[in-house]
């Protein structure tokens, strides 16, 4: 932003010559210089600041590990730890504070033991750090994480306040100096120049140039004794961090040095997810610009972002609590840069709401619903000035005559177009016909058949080949091929690919014998399988059911740890039941307007403290963020491991500080042992056709064992 300064100054000092006002334009060219080389440090020095705060907190987790680790474990690395032993060393951490020379001089150590000991300490440190953790955690905080944390907030907020300013600088500076070098220039004429009208002439540009610097040296030295001043409550910023922590990643992982994050100390090890070389070269040089875009991207996901621009027509398979959402609205934001101005999102209803205020959040593009009795106004709105336009699958149909062009189409939960037949996939497909990008979103490309991965992939680029449909047909298609066939248009990254610094996840299956009265109000259920899951939930009602016992200590449990905890069922019945048994808490369920639904997801975000959610899972398993939790507590088996999956991502995602617990209750001897089953054969359909982005070989066993579920789970209701 500054280049040049050096080069501005040495001319200023030509511009000597000039007889009249020379002292005051060279004082002032002085002043400038001096608070703009001030200033063009403090950006620099505040990521150095991140680099060392983020090294120290490397270094404390190291240490930790050392001292936690038997002198023993250098056995591993090729120590001869009995000498070692020997001499009075216990931890790992004690001969980390000695040198080689300095071995020695223990009885019973020499010089190869010496050697061989330091060896295996640096080979230890090296398996440490790349094991260390890099990110803050609330709930077990080092000393060197305030630093970094009041580090990047300290960026945060010098990336916001100084750019554009010292934008204005840079240009009134360059001006100065042009004006100087036109001035020198007149000093180098006859002296005849300097009577008269010239030598007013020069003057009034003397004053003029003067004025400029001075002006640059008092904007220069304003914004630097902000940055210089800039401090912040360490209480104030642990809370945003809890509240938002996705921000502060964000920012760090700009700052590192790549080799960092190559290392898997903050990112993952494949933000390409598995692309063919040749497209993935193609995709990261791919040029984007994201002026409108008022948040910070991830690597990864600028990496997808360029995938959508340089691919145009795409199913975007990353995992749930990724971003998606924020992948298409930096592409949308591009193109908006490059003249576009018409996007359309197709959403569920549910997440209506959520979309306007992320786009609203992150960008500086025009969010409109259109939706409900206005809107045919709102899309003639979004005809005229361009903008996000967003509607619902329902919706959509009756808007269809009214849109002639898209420049980017979004549609969410794309699998809910997972019907060729349905009414909702010809909406979609025939506005996919108008765009000239568009995007399927959809963590669950694969929820139960192979056909659906094709028919989302053949919705979305209908141009894919006929080579592709061909072997997304197959039975047993080869893996190698599909995967070179799919690239073009399907791109997944997981969380284990991109997101290694997410806390741990602990999932339990809690297998609870019924009570006789439960067993017996289970065995008096109807012969339907609805009836006989809830049953084997809600026992013989009164919420004294087994089930109800275990979530009663397991709500204790955390209530003293102080944490949020989500409650997820399918059945209404059971979200009434959870709520009274803690006294009344917040439900989200299918028959909430999408407004309502987020206020309540804001009051619980900002409770303090312990919390209860009760959440119908079909509704409050798709599209929301509980990042403000850490357990999750399913009262029933589902169907889909999608289901399951998505509940558990709507907690455990980008952003989470803290570590996650998730139980899932299972009534024994139930059809929820059979369920269980059934959603475990379901999750190795998911890995073999769509977990990557790529299509492996089918497994026969798969098939069979799903068979078999399926025979448990008939006689379960028998």
């Amino acid at each position: 932003m500054f280049g040049g300064i050096a080069r501005y100054f040495s001319q200023v000092g030509l511009a000597l010559g000039v007889r009249s006002g020379a002292s005051r334009v060279h004082g002032a060219a002085l002043g400038a210089g001096a608070q703009v080389r001030r200033l063009a440090g403090v950006l620099p020095a505040a990521r150095a600041e991140i680099v060392a705060a983020a090294e120290a907190c490397l270094q404390e987790s190291i240490q930790r590990q050392l001292v936690a680790a038997d002198i023993t474990e250098l056995k591993d690395f090729g120590a001869s730890v009995g000498p070692l032993q020997n001499a009075g060393f216990r931890q790992v951490a004690d001969l980390s504070r000695h040198s080689r020379g300095s071995l020695e001089r223990y009885r019973g150590i020499g010089e190869v033991t010496a050697a061989s000991a330091m060896k295996a300490l640096g080979l230890f440190q090296e398996s440490a750090r790349a094991h260390a953790r890099l990110l803050p955690d609330p709930d077990d905080r080092r000393v060197a994480d305030d630093r970094l944390l009041l580090a990047l907030a300290r960026y945060e907020a010098l990336v916001r306040e100084i750019p554009p300013r010292a934008q204005e600088v840079d240009i009134r500076f360059k001006d100065a100096n042009e004006r100087l070098m036109a001035l020198r220039a007149k000093t180098r004429v006859s002296q005849q120049l300097f009577s008269g009208a010239a030598r007013e002439e020069l003057a009034y540009t003397s004053e003029a140039i003067e004025k400029n610097l001075r002006w640059v040296e008092a904007e220069s030295k304003g914004l630097a004794d902000y940055a210089q001043g800039l401090t912040f409550d360490p209480a104030a910023v642990w809370k945003r961090y809890a509240d938002n922590a996705a921000t502060f990643i964000a920012l760090l992982e700009s700052v590192l040095p790549p080799k960092v994050v190559a290392k898997g100390i903050l990112a993952g090890p494949d933000m390409r997810g598995g692309l063919p070389a040749a497209i993935a070269d193609a995709v990261e040089a791919t040029a984007i610009d994201l002026s409108l875009m008022t948040a910070n991207l991830r690597r990864y996901q600028q990496f997808g972002t360029q995938y959508i621009v340089h691919q145009k027509r795409v199913l975007l398979g990353d995992d749930m609590g990724l971003g998606k959402t924020i992948q298409v609205l930096a592409a949308m934001c591009h193109l908006a840069a490059q003249g576009k101005k018409r996007f359309f999102v197709v959403a569920p209803n549910s997440v209506l709401i959520n979309w306007e205020r992320e786009v609203r959040k992150h960008t500086k593009l025009n969010p409109i619903v259109v939706h409900g009795f206005d809107r045919d106004d709102e899309l003639a709105q979004w005809r005229r000035e361009g903008g996000v336009a967003i509607t619902t699958y329902t919706t959509l149909a009756r808007l269809l005559e009214g849109i002639d062009k898209v420049d980017l189409l979004a549609v969410d939960e794309a699998h809910s177009v997972k019907n060729p037949a349905a009414q909702r996939t010809q909406s979609v497909k025939q506005l996919c016909g108008l765009a000239e990008y568009a995007v399927f979103m959809s963590g669950t490309a694969l929820e139960n058949r192979l056909e659906e991965l094709h028919t989302l992939v053949t919705t979305v680029q209908p141009n894919i080949g006929a080579e592709v449909s061909a072997l997304l047909r197959q039975v047993r298609p080869v893996p190698a091929e599909v995967r070179t066939q799919l690239a073009p248009v399907y791109l997944r990254r997981t969380q284990a690919d991109v997101l290694t610094e997410l806390p741990d996840l602990t999932e339990t299956d809690e297998v609870i014998p019924l009570e006789p009265a439960d067993l017996e109000a289970y065995r008096a259920s109807p012969d339907n399988l609805m009836h006989r899951r809830m049953a084997a939930t809600i026992g013989a009602g009164n919420l004294q059911s087994a089930k109800f016992d275990r979530l009663k200590e397991l709500l204790e449990g955390y209530k003293e740890d102080g944490r949020k905890v989500a409650v997820f069922s399918f059945f209404r019945q059971v979200l009434n039941d959870v709520s009274a048994s803690v006294g009344g808490c917040p439900q989200i369920h299918g028959s909430i307007s999408a407004e309502e639904r987020q206020l309540v997801l804001d009051r619980f975000a900002a409770q303090e403290g312990f919390g209860v959610i009760a959440l119908q899972i079909e509704a409050g398993g798709i599209g929301i963020n509980l990042q403000c939790a850490q357990v999750v507590i399913l009262m029933e088996p589902q169907f889909k491991p999608s289901t399951e999956r998505q509940a558990i991502a709507r907690v455990r995602r980008m952003g989470q500080t803290r570590k996650v617990n998730a139980h899932r209750l299972i009534a024994k001897g139930t059809v929820d042992e059979a369920l269980v089953l059934l959603v475990e054969i379901k999750k190795q359909v998911f890995a073999d056709y769509a977990h990557r982005s790529s299509v492996t070989e089918a497994s026969a066993m798969a098939i069979d064992a799903g068979s078999a579920a399926m025979a448990e789970l008939r006689k379960a209701i028998a």
